[in-house]
C-alpha cells in the first residue's frame, strides 16, 4: 500500500513502500555503523578502569576486551561483505558487552563494583541513545542482561543479594530499564522524519516539473500573444489603409455623380459611368482582401482541452491581480453552495482570457466604481458577467441588464485595445465569446462558453 499525503487541495504526494523501506534501511545502517565503530574504539579504553580499580587482573580483562572487539569487527565485516542487515552485528555487540559486564561486575570486590556497574550502564545508555531498530529488541536485551547478571551472581559472587543490589546492581538495572524506552521514541521520530523527508523530496520534484511545464506554457503564450498582437497591429494598419481607399473611392464616385448631373452630353455621362464602374470594381477587389472568417486569425493556436472550473479560475486570476498589482477588490456575488459545471477549455488560455478581461476592466473603470462578478447558467451555456457599477447604484438592480444590453461597436470589431481583442479571439477559438456592452448606468463584460 502506498503512503500518501495531500499537498494543497488538488494533488497528493505518494511514497511507495519500497522507497520508504529502502530509506529506513539506510538510516538503520547509518546508526549501526556509528554504534559499532564507537564500541570498537571506545570499549578498549575501559581498560583504564581495570588498571586503576582491578590492577591484579587488568591484563586478563584488557585481553577479554580486545577479543570482544575483534569478534564484533569480524561479525560486522562479514555482514558488510555479504550485504546483510547490521542487526546481527548489533545483537552480537550488545550480548558480548552484557556477558562481559556480568562477569566483571561479579568477580571484582563489592567496594569497587559500583564503578564497573556505572561504566557498563553508561555504555548501555549510549547504545540505546544511538540505535535505530524495533524497540522490542532493546527490551529483549534488557531481560537477557538480567539473566546474565543473575547467572554471574550465582556462579561467581559470594555477597548477599541485598549487598549486591545496593553496591551498584540496582542502579545498573534501573538505568538499563529506562534507557530501553529511548529507542521507542527514536524509532517513531526517525520513521516520521524519514517519511516527511521523502514527501518533501517528492513534492519538490513535482514542483520542479510543474515549474518547467509553466515555463514552457508561458513561452507558448508569449509566442501566441506576439502572433496575435502582430495580427492586431497588421489589422489596424490594414484597416487604416482600407479606410483611406474607401474614402478616396467615395469622393471619386461623388465627383463623377455630380459631374453627370452637370454635363448634358451623352459621351461625358458615359465617361463618368465608366469611372463609377471602375471604382465599384476596385471596391469589390478590396472587399475580397478581407478574410471570410475572422476566427482564421487564431487558427494557429493549439488547444489542450480539459475540464476547467471557470469560477475558480476567475477567483484565482482576480486575487492574483489584486495581490500582485494592488488593483481594487472584486465582489463575487455568487452563491457558494451552488455546484457550477466545468467546461472543456484550455486552462492556460482561459487564464489568459481572464487576465486580459480583468486588466481591461481595471484599466477603463473609474477608481470609485464597484466591480461586480456573477455567474449564470442558461441555454446550455455558462456566463461570467463583470459589471463596473458607479457609486449609488445597487449591484442587484443591474445584475440582469446584460441580457438586453446592446453590444458596442468596439466589442464587435476591434475591441477595447489589443488585450481585449486577443482575449476575444482566444474565447472564440474555444467556442465561446467575449463581449463588451455599455449601458446608461454602467459598463459590462460577458464571457460565455458552451457546456
Amino acid at each position: 500500500m502506498n503512503i500518501s499525503t495531500v499537498t494543497g487541495t488538488t494533488a497528493a504526494v505518494y511514497v511507495s513502500d519500497a522507497v520508504y523501506e529502502k530509506q529506513l534501511t539506510k538510516k538503520s545502517k547509518y546508526y549501526a555503523n556509528i554504534i559499532i565503530w564507537t564500541v570498537i574504539f571506545l570499549y578498549p579504553l575501559l581498560a583504564i578502569l581495570d588498571y586503576i580499580y582491578a590492577y591484579p587482573i587488568y591484563q586478563a580483562l584488557f585481553l577479554t576486551k580486545i577479543i570482544i572487539v575483534v569478534i564484533i569487527y569480524a561479525v560486522y565485516d562479514i555482514s558488510v561483505r555479504l550485504g546483510k542487515s547490521k542487526d546481527f552485528a548489533l545483537h552480537t555487540t550488545f550480548l558480548l558487552i552484557s556477558l562481559n559486564a556480568s562477569i566483571i561486575c561479579n568477580i571484582v570486590t563489592f567496594d569497587i563494583a559500583p564503578v564497573f556497574f556505572t561504566a557498563f550502564a553508561s555504555l548501555a545508555m549510549l547504545f540505546n541513545l544511538i540505535v535505530f531498530w524495533n524497540p522490542i529488541n532493546s527490551f529483549v536485551h534488557f531481560f537477557t542482561t538480567l539473566l546474565f547478571m543473575a547467572l554471574g551472581y550465582h556462579l561467581l559472587n559470594t555477597v548477599s543479594i541485598e549487598t549486591y543490589i545496593t553496591q551498584g546492581a540496582g542502579l545498573f538495572i534501573v538505568i538499563l530499564f529506562f534507557s530501553s524506552f529511548i529507542p521507542m521514541a527514536r524509532y517513531d521520530i526517525i520513521r516520521k522524519n524519514t517519511l516527511n523527508n521523502l514527501r518533501v523530496k517528492q513534492t519538490t520534484a513535482q514542483l520542479n516539473l510543474l515549474h518547467e511545464e509553466l515555463i514552457e506554457k508561458n513561452q507558448q503564450v508569449e509566442i501566441s500573444n506576439s502572433r496575435l498582437t502582430g495580427l492586431v497591429m497588421q489589422q489596424d494598419s490594414f484597416m487604416a489603409f482600407v479606410r483611406e481607399d474607401i474614402l478616396s473611392f467615395v469622393r471619386s464616385i461623388n465627383i463623377s455623380a455630380n459631374a453627370m448631373r452637370d454635363f448634358a452630353h451623352e459621351h461625358h455621362r458615359l465617361h463618368h459611368i465608366e469611372i463609377i464602374n471602375e471604382n465599384i470594381l476596385r471596391l469589390k477587389q478590396l472587399a475580397e482582401l478581407f478574410p471570410a472568417d475572422h476566427s482564421a486569425l487564431s487558427s494557429d493556436i493549439a488547444l489542450s482541452l480539459k475540464k476547467v472550473n471557470l469560477l475558480a479560475s476567475a477567483r484565482a486570476v482576480a486575487n492574483c491581480l489584486i495581490n500582485s498589482f494592488g488593483y481594487p477588490d472584486i465582489n463575487f456575488s455568487i452563491d457558494p453552495q451552488k455546484q457550477w459545471p466545468t467546461v472543456q477549455l484550455d486552462q492556460l488560455y482561459t487564464d489568459q482570457i481572464l487576465f486580459n478581461l480583468f486588466a481591461n476592466c481595471f484599466k477603463f473603470c473609474n477608481h470609485n466604481e464597484i466591480i461586480d462578478c456573477r455567474m449564470k447558467e442558461r441555454n446550455n451555456r455558462i456566463y461570467l458577467i463583470v459589471n463596473c457599477i458607479p457609486p449609488g447604484i445597487a449591484a442587484d438592480s443591474v445584475a440582469n441588464e446584460w441580457e438586453s444590453a446592446i453590444v458596442t461597436a468596439q466589442s464587435l470589431h476591434k475591441g477595447l485595445g489589443p488585450g481585449f481583442y486577443i482575449g476575444k479571439l482566444l474565447a472564440e477559438k474555444m467556442g465561446g465569446e467575449l463581449i463588451y456592452h455599455k449601458n446608461q448606468t454602467h459598463n459590462g463584460y460577458v464571457l460565455a462558453f458552451n457546456l
